[in-house]
């Protein structure tokens, strides 16, 4: 069978003489090479299209705003975007979208749309935007490769491209469905990174360096138009700029390749809306330019003759930048990184912010979360950083201020492990590449340098056991990897993180925009604005995008209010329906709480009331009562035994009512109307009857 396939084979290649003629060209490593990466590749797309086996949807929150953008000028053409002003969500005064969100994302998925639609391939909007964060995390596998390579050569970018694709903290967030900025966002770190290295390579020509400068500040400033994190990114480069300088490293090359970068993305940034001219007085920019300012300074002094005028020129320019920075300041030029990026530099302030505090997602990691996102890796990379100085240049320099910064800012908010996952990725390679050369050496009976101190007797079938243990221990971890990618969409599963599906929002979301006239109104918690504004077809009045924590605060007072506090306020707001999101029903049958019920501390504290005054013990006898007056009812004894001691707000607020009444048929609202119950019990939607 073996022959016969061989020998069908070469007729093949041999009816193509070209194609024959290619293939004998190629360096069989290159081609071995090339095969590793495209199964890499593989493993990266099959492991993040796993969640298909619940449907073909998008997922979280954020993913449904950007493919609502990416729909639109598709529709309406990529103009309409910075003159777009929706007053679907934020209602009554509505959203300007061009002012308050990045296009980078959404127009790349409405041009990777249009691409496909022009060559004849029959697709969706929506279809693009499902299957775009799969595509982008194949990409980055790719980019890494290279930056692997360029760093210890390509067994290191193989395995980091092989690290990556099975990362948690990465696949996380670039599953199918999951259409958000950081797709865009890693796959920019990695080859402004990659192109910017290159251009210092100081074996490469000038011209060549050069237009590795312009590429690497054309793509940050494609990630400046897609990202809000992207202010790393544009720090990150400074200071590894800075480090170069202070480790003696500076030369004309890399004041001409920073100038070059630094200036082609902040031409692309002012240009974005949500960035515009204030970006170039935000502290971060500033420091940027601050940099490039001290490298000119540097080719400055390294033309002057004498040393006493090299101390006059330094100690003149450090004086009128220090008196700059001080005037800039006393006018109010320069701006203090924004609230949600100050959190990050310092995770205290956070505690002063409920509503950054209340999401999940900002708070500080831990190190079983490290060790479970990343494994081995956790131990192999501080080895790296050790192989990367054995080996000093520009790129082990880089890498090691990467892996340094985004530990720092990963420790502080877990979200951003994800920005921690490549370089823990190249590191731990090198780490593991060097660590195994020896012992490769010796199965392969390569003979060792002379001028090595250390002699290893040892036997290649040691050598072989140590190989395969250590992949054994430095993947195991990593097939976790796969196993978060085996988790349905948000949607799939009504924002529970069970593997199941859970049709209760989407039969919701479904009621909404089939039953209610689009111009309804229909108020919930923020978490959920997006699906009703987009999937429900309906006007919210806060969403995901919290650019008015004012209106936030309003509608946590609102569930945390009696009724008739609640109209008042929702008549301000001309607020049609009220829906509630509760997983009492599921947790009578074991599971964990994770709707409204345990959420409402948050209502209070973002409204500016205290939580532990709207505790009512009251409650717990009001449920036994009910229970002791309708025996029948298993739900309420379930409820009973199981949670009744469980802190919720008093019985005569909207949300208790609204969220009991819809689980146990008890505590009837008097001004809200029960209109929909999805199939089981997990958000319900009340009518408003205003007095």
């Amino acid at each position: 069978m073996a022959s016969q396939l061989k020998n069908a084979t070469s007729k093949i290649f041999n009816r193509i003489p070209s194609l024959n003629r290619i293939f004998r060209q190629v360096p069989k490593e290159d081609l071995l090479l090339t095969l590793c990466l495209a199964m890499i590749v593989g493993i990266a797309v099959t492991v993040r299209a796993l969640p298909y086996n619940w449907g073909y949807q998008l997922s979280e929150f954020d993913p449904y705003f950007h493919y609502d953008v990416a729909d639109y000028v598709v529709q309406n053409g990529f103009s309409s975007w910075s003159d777009w002003h929706t007053d679907r969500s934020w209602y009554p005064t509505g959203r300007d979208i061009g002012s308050t969100s990045f296009p980078g994302l959404p127009f790349s998925s409405a041009l990777l749309y249009l691409f496909l639609t022009g060559i004849g391939v029959q697709t969706t909007v929506y279809n693009v935007c499902v299957a775009f964060p799969v595509l982008m995390a194949a990409l980055t596998c790719i980019v890494i490769y290279y930056f692997g390579k360029d760093l210890g050569g390509p067994k290191v970018g193989l395995l980091a491209a092989l690290f990556l694709a099975l990362s948690p903290a990465y696949i996380g967030r670039t599953s199918l469905g999951f259409f958000d900025t950081e797709n865009v966002g890693i796959f920019g770190i990695l080859l402004v990174s990659l192109f910017y290295l290159r251009s210092l390579d100081e074996e490469r020509g000038r011209i060549t360096s050069l237009a590795y400068s312009i590429l690497a500040g054309l793509f940050l400033g494609y990630v400046f138009a897609s990202w809000g994190a992207s202010r790393y990114v544009m720090s990150l480069l400074a200071l590894f700029t800075f480090v170069l300088v202070i480790a003696k490293r500076y030369s004309q090359r890399l004041l001409i390749s920073y100038a070059a970068l630094t200036f082609t993305s902040f031409l692309i940034a002012i240009g974005v809306p949500k960035l515009g001219f204030r970006f170039i007085t935000e502290f971060e920019s500033i420091a940027v330019i601050g940099v490039l300012l001290i490298l000119l300074m540097k080719e400055v002094t390294s033309h002057l003759t004498t040393q006493n005028l090299r101390l006059i020129f330094i100690t003149l320019f450090l004086l009128a930048i220090g008196s700059s920075a001080v005037v800039l300041s006393h006018f109010n030029i320069i701006h203090l990184p924004m609230t949600k990026f100050r959190s990050v530099l310092n995770p205290f302030q956070r505690s002063v912010n409920p509503l950054v505090e209340s999401v999940q997602e900002h708070r500080p990691a831990t190190w079983s979360a490290f060790y479970y996102q990343f494994g081995l890796l956790v131990f192999l990379a501080p080895l790296g950083i050790f192989f990367a100085f054995q080996k000093i240049s520009a790129k082990s320099l880089f890498i090691i201020t990467f892996m340094l910064t985004a530990l720092y800012f990963s420790a502080s908010m877990i979200r951003l492990t994800i920005i921690l996952a490549p370089a823990l990725c190249v590191l731990g390679s090198l780490a593991l590449v060097e660590v195994l050369r020896p012992f490769v050496n010796i199965v392969t009976q390569r003979t060792f340098s002379r001028r090595r101190r250390l002699s290893l007797r040892v036997g290649r079938g040691f050598s072989a056991i140590l190989i395969i243990g250590l992949f054994f221990l430095a993947f195991l971890p990593l097939l976790r990897g796969i196993d978060s990618g085996y988790t349905p969409t948000t949607i799939a599963s009504s924002s529970i993180p069970l593997r199941a599906n859970i049709g209760d929002w989407s039969e919701a979301l479904a009621w909404m925009k089939q039953n209610l006239p689009r111009d309804t109104v229909v108020a919930s918690w923020w978490d959920y604005g997006y699906w009703i504004t987009v999937k429900g077809e309906k006007i919210s009045l806060a969403d995901n995008g919290t650019i008015n924590t004012t209106q936030i605060a309003q509608i946590g007072r609102m569930f945390m209010s009696n009724e008739t506090q609640a109209l008042t306020i929702l008549k301000d707001y001309d607020v049609n329906y009220v829906t509630v999101f509760t997983t009492i029903a599921l947790a009578q049958q074991g599971q964990i709480l994770y709707g409204d019920e345990v959420k409402w501390r948050w209502m209070a504290k973002i409204g500016g009331l205290d939580d532990t005054a709207l505790e009512d013990t009251s409650i717990t006898s009001q449920i036994a009562e009910a229970w002791s007056m309708n025996t029948q009812n298993q739900n309420l004894l379930n409820w009973y035994q199981r949670f009744g001691q469980l802190p919720i707000p008093s019985s005569d607020t909207v949300l208790t009512k609204l969220m009991l009444h819809g689980a146990f048929g008890i505590l009837p609202p008097e001004y809200f109307q029960l209109s929909f119950s999805s199939s089981d019990g997990l958000v319900f939607v009340y009518k408003v009857i205003y007095a």
